[in-house]
């Protein structure tokens, strides 16, 4: 018997005939215990499943509307504006969230990797605005788990527009230009 409990996903189609279940439409899962774990199997209302195997469980389900997915916005100018404020960075946590945010300027295709460059026990990625022509030299930094984590963190609560600890990396920086 199997420890980890997870429910199967339902399943577009009918196990039986193949038919795709339309929005809205009734249909029976049948739940099996195999050697990987659960399996659901689901079947329209005219296909029975095969009497050999006998289910855990069974339940009728509808398949439901499709559900529009939320799109976070994402604010290239904001980011990008929020990158380059991080350009002389040396503590390692900003030199950590600007790779971050290169990696995501990069995705977005408002960076262009360039090339690779290993310096004095450092590599170096260097990327190009397309629009500008400007060039960033941004430091690979190592990074562990929990920094990964952090990081994540940290770049949910840029994109969804809330500051909090980003305002700490930001403050640090700016208060080192002004004492500068």
């Amino acid at each position: 018997m199997s420890t980890d409990w997870s429910m199967p996903r339902r399943a577009e189609q009918c196990v039986g005939c193949r038919r795709a279940f339309d929005v809205g439409e009734i249909f029976q899962a049948f739940l099996y215990e195999t050697d990987e774990g659960y399996e659901r199997r689901d079947y329209c209302l005219g296909c029975r499943p095969p009497e050999d195997q006998t289910p855990i469980g069974s339940w009728k389900t509808r398949r439901p509307e499709p559900v529009a997915k939320k799109v976070q916005p994402f604010d290239r100018e904001a980011i990008y504006a929020f990158f380059e404020r991080l350009e002389e960075a040396e503590e390692p946590s900003q030199i950590q969230f600007r790779f971050v945010l290169a990696l995501l300027l990069w995705r977005k295709k408002a960076l262009k990797m360039e090339r690779t460059v290993e310096e004095v026990g450092r590599e170096v990625w260097e990327f190009l605005t397309p629009r500008t022509g400007v060039r960033h030299r941004v430091e690979r930094p190592e990074l562990g788990e929990e920094q990964l984590e952090r990081l994540s963190g940290q770049l949910e609560q840029l994109l969804a527009g809330q500051p909090g600890e980003l305002d700490i990396v930001v403050s640090d920086r700016n208060r080192e230009e002004a004492d500068g």
